[in-house]
């Protein structure tokens, strides 16, 4: 458990650290680490199915992971970084990606001739289950990851990026002290079996936690200023409107209670592909947490919240 909380609050000191650093110099540092979680998201992935026996292409995940983020940058940067350019730009590099998964399976099994090889050695050499393989690798994680450019670009990383990280963790956090205490029924034994309803309703409290205290922060005392480069954080309801207190105060719990909930389910996904290719963990990369997809399982999902709730507050 030392282990576990000592590496928790060392991620989150660093995040926070990369993320003020986007504030005060620039926001290539949030881009940064989302591309460095994102390259190490896929190599943990591509190691995982490869051991289940899946055979995974290489050449997909360097396309993203070399063509991804220019294309974003300079779509921003060439029209305005509060358009929607910049996700279209990086949508179509997926898209080439997806092309090359696909003319790879095309012509792979091919390799020793058509005509050395029989339906059922086709069939072996590269399964349609394959092609499914790769292209799932190719949305999960980085479509879902993708989106904290789009947030830290089109709204505010400060507080959108901080959300979509926090959330999520302070919601584990009270899962398992929640959990601990409790213990109780299983919520899903087959699938996690540590993990009690208890725990989950703790969840629940622990995300709407975090959104109080990012509200009490960014709306009730404004803590934050104007970053260099021109932004900073929005209020969800004009503060000269009456009662706007209560009323941003609930948009924000209900942005903490279904961040919290696709939070846990986000979790329980990765804990079901991890139990279908057959690995404990993704990677053992933070000691007492994991790999990387271990730590973003639920903060994929919570970024997907994030984007949501800031296109229906702010629009496109």
């Amino acid at each position: 458990m030392l282990k576990r909380t000592l590496t928790g609050l060392a991620l989150a000191a660093m995040i926070i650290g990369v993320i003020l650093a986007s504030h005060y110099v620039s926001a290539i540092f949030v881009d940064m680490l989302v591309l460095i979680f994102t390259a190490g998201a896929l190599y943990e992935l591509h190691h995982c199915f490869r051991s289940a026996g899946y055979k995974t292409f290489i050449a997909p995940s360097v396309i993203v992971l070399t063509a991804g983020y220019p294309a974003f940058y300079l779509a921003n940067h060439f029209t305005s970084p509060t358009s929607n350019v910049g996700f279209i730009a990086l949508l179509c590099v997926l898209l080439v990606a997806v092309m090359a998964a696909l003319i790879e399976f095309t012509f792979r099994p091919a390799k020793g001739g058509e005509n050395e090889l029989t339906e059922g050695e086709l069939k072996k050499a590269c399964e349609i289950k394959d092609l499914f393989a790769n292209v799932f690798i190719l949305v999960y994680p980085v479509l879902f990851m993708a989106l904290a450019w789009g947030l830290s670009y089109k709204y505010y990383a400060v507080f959108t990026i901080m959300l979509a990280v926090f959330m999520p963790c302070g919601c584990d956090a009270f899962a398992y002290w929640f959990g601990s205490m409790i213990k109780g029924k299983k919520l899903c034994p087959k699938i996690s079996p540590k993990k009690t309803i208890a725990g989950a309703v703790g969840g629940l409290v622990g995300g709407m936690a975090v959104a109080i205290i990012f509200w009490t922060i960014f709306e009730y005392f404004s803590v934050v200023g104007v970053a260099p480069s021109g932004q900073a954080y929005t209020p969800f309801i004009p503060h000269t409107v009456s009662g706007w207190e209560w009323k941003s105060a609930l948009i924000y719990l209900a942005i903490g209670l279904v961040g919290a909930v696709f939070g846990q389910l986000g979790d329980l996904a990765a804990s079901r592909i991890k139990r279908a290719i057959g690995v404990k963990d993704y990677g053992k990369i933070f000691p007492g947490h994991g790999g990387i997809m271990d730590r973003l399982d639920s903060i994929t999902f919570s970024l997907v919240i994030v984007t949501i709730a800031m296109l229906c507050i702010f629009g496109f």
